[in-house]
Formats: structure tokens, C-alpha cells, sequence
């Protein structure tokens, strides 16, 4: 999750939201899935780090698979310095069985050129020694202490601003990080640690291993003094605390949490994907960033409080959605950010209880249909022209509310068997919408394409104007519902409470489909109120229009 902004309580809690507002008339397509010609197999990141200076050394060692017959040249995402500011990546050397390789480069890549073409599915390995001052991506300088640090902050193609890779959510890999810093410092990243050596130079090396793919996005560093607390483990999964020193107890008492929001997930979706879960203070530009199995929390939300325990689930959710199993391509970023939040509200309703849960949908419902009749673009959006514009309510809080609603559709049970399912088939892999649909139809026997369409490829929501009657004598009520929402009519399973005269509610079920429809209810009691959706499950506005008694003596 990227946290921005917007602030509401539950329970005590922060929840924090975003609203990313950009006219769909500056959005163009963002461009479509490349095709790259190599798939990435494997980093190996060889990091020095200075104590006096912002440049650093670096050698990538990368293991890749030959996607095209034959290929004489391949590029990698890479920020070439330039004479303007002095920041950027100059290149060494390239290493390619031993030897060195000719390569050509732009403003953010490098073309590697082979000495003979490569076949079809050849495993190949190559060695890009480089050296710089980040421009982007790879964060340095001061804490809110004073003290010097270095947090690797990618999402969503920054990458490639200190790292030689492809910078794209496609393209997933395994990666280790050798990093030498100074003996002070403490370095965490992605992975279990293999080794922490003191080098007689005053700095220490440091190895973590990530022996599972994950996305450029979220394969991160940071380096700082820590205090770092190991919480109680999680189903043999080790949870860690990383924190400043100087509020160690605040950051201790903020992130301790964390066992009980995982112990919760594993429940619903299966074990912990990773070899471990640090949450860790952090000078990341977001409020909380989820690099897999190293979470980046904003350094001044640590209040010793809990008031982030949402955000903590948020960002733990990420970790099954996003990290785990990866969206294809940017449009699809509400399977990350939609299922993240949910996973939130799920553990809101789990902590806190239900009203905490429709205290957040009656904010997010809000937000989400002011947003809306401002935007007019669906969930899945090809027209943004970047990634960033996509960190909106349509794929934060409308994606969540998609969950919801799916949720009460076809009931708990086999939503959360098809969560599992979903986690399971595509496990450390990537997946898209269409692949989240086919696995939610498979479990519930049933078509789910009408839902989809009407909730992520459209950009309208239901506006229903209603009012009702109650004829004495026929001892009905009769509803009268419009959909004056632009478009074709939504199909919406509605819920209606009906108050009598001592105060009792009795529950009714309608189901819409058409524009403008009339629905007669048995009443053999005179109906005081009536409630449409009382509960909010359904993400729509409502026109109340007063009620008459027919036929009344």
C-alpha cells in the first residue's frame, strides 16, 4: 500500500486514505504489457555503500531465460547518469561468459550485445559492475534523529534508479543482496539472512536471500541503526521489529501487533508465503510500502499508541496480494491495493467488530462515489497514463468494496475457499483479473461476469430513486425503483428492513434488474419505515422519495 492523506478513526485506530485526483482528460493508455525478450530468473546484488558519500558500488549478477529464438541483444531498466545533476548509474563493465560485452544505453536503459545470437530458452548469466549517486529508488540521507540511512523505496518502476533490472511487475525473480555498510548499521532486506560479517575495514557484510520470486517493486534494502525485537514466530515464520533506537519502545509497542494480524490471515488464506516478516521504521516517501517480507513504515507514524494496526494489516495483507501473487500489469492493481484494504477490513471487523467495519464502509462508500462523479473511470483503467494515478479510491476502496459485496454473494464460505484457491493456483506467480474471476466462478458453480462487468468495467455506480406504498386491503407494499444512472441497468441483490408500528424489523430480499421496476412485498402489517440496503452492502446512492398509504379507511 502507498498511504497518503485522507484520515478516519475506527475503534480508536488509524485508518489512513488516499485520494489521488487526476482529469481523465491527462490520461493516456499506460503502456501495455511488453514483451519482454528475456524472463528473469535470478539477482544477485553486490552493494558498497559510503559513510561519507552518496555514491555507491554495485555488481548485478542476473540469471535469465531466453524468451525469442535467437536474440542478439537484450536491455535491462537502468538510470544512465547525466551531466545535469550528477545523479545516475555509470556503467564498469558488462561480463558475459567471462568476458567482456559491448553494450549501448538511453536515459533509463542499457542494451546489452552478445557475441552470438542466444537460442530459445537458453539459461544465460551476465555481470553489470556499475557505480553512482542514485537519482531515485534507493533513498539516502537523514532520519528524523540525524542518523545517515539508505532505504530502498522502488514502487512503482524506481528500481531501476539504482538497480540494472526489469522494472516491471511481469517479470518476477528470485534475489540476493550482499551489502557492505558501515559496522554501526544494520542492514535488512528481502529473505532470511545468511550471513553478518565484520570486515576489518569498519564496515560489516551483510546477505539476505529471497529464494522466492518477487517484483521489482518490492525487492528493497534498508540500512540504519536499528533496534530489532523477534516477536513470537507465526507458524515457524520469524517476526521481526526494526525500529530506531531512539523510540524503540514506541515502535516495539506499535508493531507488536503483528503476530496476531498474521496469525489471523494464515487462518483464511493459507501460510505466510515468506522466510520471515520484518516491519521496520523506515524514511520511505509512503506511509507504509510492502516489500515482501520487509514492510517500510513512514518514521513518524511510530507513536507507541496502536494506531496503525490497520495500516499493519494493510501492508501484511500485501503479502498474500501484490507480493505473493502479483497483479500482470498496472490496470489489474486492485487485486494489490483492492485486496489489501479488504484484508484490512477484514481484520477491523476481526479486532473490533462489525461496527467497526460499517463505520469503514460508510466512509469508503462515500469516498469512493464523490471520486467518481468527479473521475467516471472503472476499477480496471487502461487509460491512466502512469502507474501513480492508479493510487485512487477505484482501486483502494472500491476494490475492497468489490470484495465485499462478492462476498455476500455468493456467502463466506466459498469466498474465502476461493481466496485460498486463488492464493494457491498462482502462488509466487503472477495473475490477473480475468484469472481471479475464472478461480471465484470455479468455486461458486455459478456465472460471474455480470458482476465483474458492472463493478470494474464501468465506471458508473447505481443510483436508485425509490419511494413505496402500503395497500390496506391487499395488505402489500409496493415498491417503485428507478435506476437513473447513466447506461444499462446494474444488477443488485437488495436487502430491505421493514419497521412496524412496536418498534419490531422485519427483513425483506428484492433483486433489481432493470431500469425502472415494481416489486410488491406481503405485509400483513402496517409498515412505519422502510430501510433499502440499511447496512450499506451494496455500493450505491440513494433518492428517498416520501411514501403513500393506499386504500387506507
Amino acid at each position: 500500500m502507498k498511504w497518503f492523506g485522507i484520515t478516519h478513526f475506527c475503534m480508536g485506530y488509524v485508518l489512513l486514505t488516499m485520494l489521488w485526483i487526476i482529469s481523465p482528460k491527462q490520461a493516456c493508455a499506460i503502456a501495455a504489457l511488453r514483451d519482454s525478450l528475456i524472463d528473469v530468473l535470478h539477482y544477485a546484488f553486490h552493494l558498497q555503500l559510503d559513510s561519507a558519500s552518496d555514491e555507491i558500488k554495485g555488481e548485478a549478477q542476473i540469471r535469465f531465460v531466453v524468451r525469442k529464438a535467437n536474440i542478439a541483444s537484450c536491455r535491462f531498466d537502468f538510470d544512465i547518469a547525466n551531466a545535469v545533476d550528477s545523479t545516475g548509474m555509470q556503467v564498469d563493465k558488462i561480463i558475459y561468459h567471462h568476458q567482456s560485452i559491448a553494450y549501448t544505453s538511453g536515459k533509463a536503459y542499457i542494451e546489452l550485445h552478445f557475441p552470438h545470437p542466444l537460442p530459445l530458452l537458453d539459461t544465460e548469466e551476465v555481470i553489470i559492475r556499475y557505480h553512482g549517486r542514485p537519482s531515485d529508488g534507493l533513498i539516502i540521507g537523514k532520519n528524523l534523529f540525524g542518523d545517515r540511512t539508505y532505504f530502498g523505496d522502488n514502487w512503482p518502476t524506481r528500481a531501476h534508479d539504482w538497480l540494472p533490472v526489469v522494472d516491471h511487475p511481469s517479470d518476477k525473480a528470485t534475489v540476493d543482496f550482499f551489502v557492505q555498510a558501515p559496522c554501526y548499521d544494520q542492514v535488512i532486506a528481502n529473505g532470511k539472512l545468511i550471513e553478518r560479517t565484520n570486515l576489518l575495514n569498519g564496515y560489516t557484510l551483510t546477505h539476505w536471500q529471497e529464494s522466492y520470486p518477487i517484483p521489482t517493486k518490492v525487492m528493497v534494502i534498508g540500512v540504519a541503526p536499528f533496534a530489532v525485537q523477534y516477536l513470537a514466530e507465526v507458524n515457524h515464520v520469524p517476526v521481526e521489529s526494526w525500529v530506531y533506537p531512539q523510540n524503540k519502545s514506541e515502535g516495539f509497542t506499535d508493531f507488536g501487533v503483528a503476530p496476531a494480524i498474521i496469525a489471523y490471515f494464515d487462518s483464511l488464506l493459507g501460510t505466510f508465503p515468506y522466510e520471515k516478516l520484518a516491519n521496520v521504521q523506515s524514511t520511505t516517501r509512503y506511509g507504509g510500502m510492502e516489500n515482501a517480507s520487509c514492510i517500510f513504515y513512514d518514521e513518524h507514524i511510530i507513536t507507541g499508541k496502536q494506531q496503525n494496526t490497520l495500516i499493519l494489516a494493510h501492508e501484511i495483507g500485501h503479502q498474500w496480494f501484490g507480493d505473493c501473487v502479483t497483479e500482470t500489469d498496472w490496470p489489474h492493481i486492485w487485486l494489490s491495493e483492492g485486496f489489501a484494504t479488504f484484508m484490512s477490513e477484514v481484520f477491523a471487523e476481526h479486532a473490533f467488530g462489525r461496527d467497526s467495519l460499517l463505520h469503514i464502509l460508510t466512509h469508503d462508500r462515500r469516498l469512493i462515489l464523490h471520486y467518481d462523479s468527479l473521475h467516471h473511470t472503472p476499477v480496471i483503467n487502461y487509460q491512466a497514463q502512469k502507474p501513480e494515478q492508479l493510487l485512487n479510491p477505484d482501486s483502494y476502496q472500491k476494490g475492497a468494496y468489490v470484495l465485499q459485496m462478492l462476498k455476500d454473494l455468493i456467502g463466506d464460505s466459498l469466498f474465502w475457499k476461493g481466496m485460498r484457491n486463488y492464493v494457491q493456483h498462482y502462488r509466487h506467480q503472477n495473475a490477473s483479473t480475468e484469472d481471479f474471476i475464472h478461480i471465484m466462478e470455479q468455486v461458486s458453480h455459478r456465472s460471474l461476469d455480470t458482476f465483474f462487468h458492472q463493478w470494474l468495467y464501468r465506471p458508473e455506480n447505481p443510483l436508485i430513486q425509490w419511494n413505496w406504498q402500503y395497500d390496506v386491503r391487499q395488505q402489500k407494499i409496493v415498491l417503485f425503483m428507478q435506476q437513473l444512472q447513466n447506461g444499462e441497468a446494474f444488477h443488485l441483490p437488495l436487502e430491505i428492513q421493514v419497521r412496524d408500528t412496536t418498534g419490531q424489523m422485519h427483513k425483506y430480499s428484492v433483486y433489481l434488474q432493470q431500469k425502472q421496476q415494481t416489486i410488491a412485498l406481503p405485509c400483513p402489517f402496517r409498515p412505519v419505515k422502510l430501510l433499502l440496503d440499511p447496512e450499506g452492502k451494496i455500493l450505491m446512492q440513494q433518492i428517498v422519495q416520501t411514501p403513500d398509504v393506499k386504500n387506507e379507511q
